[in-house]
């Protein structure tokens, strides 16, 4: 009976202890997997971003009571709001990178890798007057990851290069504030309303080609193609100079109830209509007041913008001064 007992509390031990070491060498081996991360730093403490990008500099910033991000203007120029479609989750892409995998505790030659200098220079600031600052090199050869290092630290890593070329983009190709984006091709019709007057622009149906329409009786007349083409692109995603105010406080004081010049662009597919209003100048006489409809109550936007005249009296001119074709 002893033996017998001896014997299967024998067995009991051989099966926990292989177990606990079959646990423990696949734990183990999962942390020897997981991804370390290059930093961490809370999303909703990031307040500022300065990226150089091969010799060019810019910097993002918000203030810590505001969710609005603006990219600093340069040699005095204003600064710009961001797009706030583009810029999304930049903030948590910036808050904790995973690297692919650290490759050596220290580095001989950071020019071999693209980082003596580096490619991209990158500082992210929180409101505590914290900073992380790290650099970005070129691909790996199988150019599926990017060198990087931290500021102050000797170990090289690589990242995924999806990753480092939206941190590249920022700088290259900043999101600079757009009133909305959407696809000139989806265009079907565009109407602007300027008082009782009212000009129509509509797209053939299968010819693509787009008309003026007339007054009821009258002929469309055609337009010159390319310069309608080129006034519709400027129309998909007109740009903002200035977030005034996140709500209208009461639009007749802008010259925005009723509008000076609505424009209204009908798409196909079933896609919502965009309306835009353009009200009275600002007091610099430089700008005017603009708000946006986008036809949905899920992305209603209170926004009062400015936006420079230079970059309106082309889309006001198309109300008045249609780019008809030369006969």
């Amino acid at each position: 009976m002893n033996i017998r007992l001896s014997i299967l509390l024998v067995v009991v031990l051989i099966i926990f202890g292989g177990t606990f070491l079959v646990l423990r060498f696949t734990d183990s081996n999962e942390r020897a997997e997981t991804s370390p991360w290059l930093y961490r730093i809370n999303e909703g403490d990031i307040v500022g971003l300065e990226i150089v990008y091969q010799g060019e500099e810019i910097s993002y910033y918000r203030s810590p009571a505001s969710r609005i991000w603006y990219i600093k203007g340069s040699s005095g120029d204003p600064d710009i709001p961001v797009f706030q479609e583009r810029w999304g989750g930049t903030p948590l892409l910036l808050s904790g990178p995973k690297v692919t995998r650290p490759l050596s505790d220290g580095i001989e030659d950071p020019a071999s890798f693209g980082l003596e200098p580096p490619e991209t220079a990158v500082k992210v600031l929180d409101r505590y007057g914290n900073e992380v600052a790290f650099h970005l090199g070129i691909p790996t050869p199988d150019n599926q990851n990017q060198y990087a290092r931290l500021v102050g630290d000797d170990t090289l890593f690589t990242v995924p290069i999806e990753w480092a070329s939206v941190v590249n983009r920022l700088a290259n190709d900043p999101p600079v504030g757009r009133l909305y984006q959407i696809d000139p091709r989806s265009a079907l019709v565009v109407q602007f309303f300027r008082g009782d007057d009212i000009t129509r622009y509509a797209m053939e149906d299968g010819t693509g080609r787009w008309f003026l329409e007339g007054e009821e009786g009258e002929e469309p007349k055609l337009l010159d193609q390319i310069a309608w083409a080129e006034s519709l692109q400027m129309m998909s995603n007109p740009r903002l100079d200035q977030i005034l105010a996140s709500d209208i406080d009461d639009p007749k004081l802008y010259g925005l109830d009723p509008p000076n010049t609505a424009v209204v662009i009908v798409r196909q597919g079933g896609e919502r209509a965009i309306e835009w209003y353009i009200g009275d100048l600002t007091p610099d006489g430089r700008s005017r007041y603009v708000s946006v409809n986008l036809g949905s109550l899920l992305s209603e936007d209170t926004n009062l913008y400015a936006v420079l005249n230079s970059r309106l009296d082309p889309i006001i001119a198309l109300a008045t001064d249609p780019v008809l074709a030369t006969p």
